[in-house]
């Protein structure tokens, strides 16, 4: 209601503007002075309808940025305003030779009248400039503050899946899973959407992540996650007393080992412990290899 009534208020401005105009052509400093005073009562009204709707929006701080409409109806006012006080300055300057001093004198009030309004018109654009530039570094704030949100549950995902990855025993089948999670991190739309939904949990992300690549739902979760917390040890990956727990695509079985050496589990069979492999490396997860 009030930015209708705003509008309203900017259009009948307009038209005591008009007149005004056209009377201080005709040198009518009477006709003249009585529709400034119209027009500076509605340049008034329009200057604190729109304070009072910049008071209100700060009081219930709402995040978008002032309407820009706002600015431009007080640059609007304050063009026709200086319109204005120019004629009323030319027809000042005019009696003052002509040795008019009452007539000189009504038309600097008139004159007066409307510098004010422009003054406080300018500073009015100023706090509307002032919020607008606030909402926009909120606005960025909060932007820039989700997508750090959506990185880091992107790396505790990957953390997470690649070390399921890195539990496979085979080298060859931890190479490509890991070329198959770096292409679906960085190519798959629908994993980018779910890694920004902070309403999942990242351990449900990494089972997500884990079926799909074919490995153990379960997946490992990272290191200083809160599921890792949960497990009592610093290595989510470890089993009792230190050993790893292994993965196999193959067959689907878990063993345990600890270090780089694997064994079967104790009980299952009453073969010796299978001979120590050497250590392979591991590809960087997400990043290139270098040259050399």
């Amino acid at each position: 209601m009030l930015s209708g009534l705003t509008r309203l208020a900017l259009e009948l401005a307009r038209t005591f503007q008009a007149e005004a105009v056209a009377a201080l052509a005709a040198g009518d400093l009477d006709r003249a002075g009585k529709t400034e005073t119209r027009f500076s009562t509605l340049f008034l009204a329009i200057r604190r309808a729109i304070a009072l709707q910049l008071r209100r929006r700060r009081e219930e701080q709402a995040a978008a940025s002032p309407a820009a409409d706002e600015a431009a109806m007080l640059s609007e006012l304050m063009a026709l305003a200086e319109a204005l006080a120019r004629g009323f300055h030319a027809l000042a300057l005019a009696a003052l030779k002509a040795g008019d001093l009452d007539r000189a004198g009504d038309a600097e009030t008139r004159f007066s009248s409307l510098f004010l309004g422009i003054r406080r018109a300018i500073a009015l654009k100023a706090r509307l400039r002032q919020q607008r530039e606030q909402a926009q570094r909120e606005a960025e704030l909060r932007r820039q503050t989700r997508q750090n949100e959506k990185d880091g549950r992107r790396q505790a995902v990957a953390q997470g899946v690649a070390a399921a990855i890195a539990a496979v025993p085979d080298a060859e089948a931890q190479e490509r899973l890991t070329a198959e999670l770096r292409e679906k991190l960085t190519e798959d739309e629908r994993i980018d959407v779910d890694l920004a939904d902070t309403a999942l949990p990242i351990e449900a992300l990494i089972a997500s992540l884990c079926r799909a690549l074919g490995l153990p739902p379960g997946g490992i979760p990272p290191a200083g996650s809160p599921a890792a917390g949960k497990s009592g040890t610093g290595d989510p990956g470890a089993g009792p007393k230190g050993e790893r727990r292994m993965h196999n695509l193959a067959t689907g079985e878990s063993s345990t080992g600890t270090g780089n050496s694997s064994r079967r589990r104790p009980g299952t069979t009453g073969r010796p412990p299978a001979p120590a492999r050497p250590p392979r490396p591991h590809p960087i997860l997400l990043r290139p290899r270098g040259p050399p």
